[in-house]
């Protein structure tokens, strides 16, 4: 005889996660390895001047009452999950009610051990880097271990983290030009898209949407926007470049009114070259447009490439594409007046194709509308983290992305790193 099945009860239309500060934005996380650890951490006055030293380096890691002085409480029970590890608990002084309710407690964790004591860091580093690249959580159970739900909350846990906070260290690197797009893509068989924004070649903002209106790409998009202000109060982006999609323009001048909105370049080429995949000569004729050194060498060109064009017989497809070229010439000659904007999709562009591989590998999105957010939101920040092949390490000096936007580590191992740059949440404390 048959069981019954049996169905689990969830809420498909959870709310997408809010940006106020989860529990785990109360660690700071220390750069310590285990030797270290077992040396210092029950000498109360060795870890204050651990502390000490390194906030003096490192100040962005703690919450800033912290400079006004800490005070030492003592350690958290042992932990269940992990043998001899325990965290210690830091008070700092408040000055008001409200402040002391809700930031007097923090918990000082060694960056060898994953939040929540779920692991050690050595021995999920692997995987995490090969969730990095796509790979699907049974594959990476059956090389690395533990099982397919475990890496799956290992991941979807590091989304709980400021995704521009915690690869953004120093406000001061905050990139001034973005590239936005969106990733179709589907959560339980209905479309749903993908808000990304890139810079400084980092995913800086990740965020799911259920429609493409102007509405919902305004708040996908302002979860960045929210992080980017904590991270530097001031800061205004200069340019973004964007395909021709009005509700993502309309978005992103809502959120900051002084953007120069960019028309991407690519797209309107890709048009083309989809409509005449054979019609080779045409499409080094549009790259010739591009490469133009100034905005009147740019109209110049463009006017040239149109005589030339007129002057041949296309299809009908192909002639619509042409046109549509052509009727965005001043809007592509805006990115002169902004040296150094993305004057093509690129940048947001590649980790989008292998977002995409990804999805394709795990079959779309699953769960309601915060868990995929938060999985997707953890694998930006593995991408931004994750070691460069070693002749780039070689050849840049730099261990990552987020190394090479930030000049600055904490760890040389990429996952420590990691870690403790989301200290508080990747907010400021």
């Amino acid at each position: 005889m048959d069981a019954p099945q049996r169905t689990r009860s969830c809420r498909r239309d959870q709310l997408s996660a809010t940006t106020s500060h989860s529990r785990g934005s109360r660690q700071i996380c220390l750069p310590l390895d285990r030797q270290t650890y077992d040396r210092i951490w029950d000498d109360a006055p060795a870890v204050r001047r651990f502390v000490e030293g390194l906030m003096s380096r490192h100040p962005e890691l703690f919450p800033k009452a912290m400079a006004q002085g800490f005070t030492l409480c003592g350690k958290l029970p042992p932990s269940r999950k992990l043998a001899g590890v325990c965290l210690r608990r830091v008070r700092v002084p408040a000055t008001d009610a409200v402040a002391r309710a809700t930031t007097q407690d923090f918990f000082l964790r060694p960056s060898f051990v994953v939040p929540y004591c779920c692991g050690i860091v050595d021995d999920v580093a692997n995987g995490l880097l090969l969730l990095s690249y796509g790979v699907p959580y049974h594959v990476v159970a059956s090389c690395c271990g533990r099982n397919a739900m475990s890496w799956y909350r290992l991941e979807r846990a590091l989304g709980r983290n400021s995704v521009a906070g915690t690869t953004v260290r120093d406000p001061r690197a905050l990139p001034q030009h973005l590239a936005a797009d969106e990733h179709h893509a589907q959560l339980r068989g209905a479309d749903t898209y993908v808000a990304m924004t890139a810079g400084g070649h980092c995913l800086l903002g990740i965020a799911v949407s259920p429609t493409a209106s102007e509405v919902d790409l305004t708040a996908a998009y302002g979860r960045f926007r929210d992080e980017a202000a904590d991270v530097s109060a001031t800061y205004t982006p200069e340019t973004v470049n964007t395909d021709g999609w009005k509700a993502t323009q309309a978005a992103w001048r809502t959120l900051f009114p002084t953007i120069a909105v960019i028309l991407c370049f690519l797209h309107g080429f890709l048009k083309i070259r989809d409509r005449g995949r054979k019609a080779v000569e045409l499409h080094g004729k549009v790259w010739e447009v591009y490469r133009a050194t100034s905005a009147q060498a740019f109209r110049e060109a463009m006017a040239s490439f149109r005589q030339w064009c007129v002057a041949r017989v296309w299809s009908g497809p192909i002639r619509e594409a042409l046109e549509k070229l052509w009727g965005h010439t001043e809007e592509y000659a805006l990115s002169y007046s902004h040296p150094g904007c993305h004057r093509t999709s690129n940048q947001v562009d590649r980790p989008m194709n292998v977002l995409y591989r990804s999805l394709y590998g795990d079959r779309t999105l699953h769960g309601h509308l915060d868990t995929a957010e938060s999985r997707l939101r953890g694998w930006a920040l593995l991408m931004n983290f994750r070691p460069f092949e070693p002749q780039t390490r070689r050849r840049t000096g730099y261990q990552s992305a987020a190394h090479r936007l930030n000049h600055r580590k904490y760890h040389d191992h990429w996952l420590h790193n990691l870690y403790i740059s989301a200290s508080l949440g990747g907010f400021r404390a």
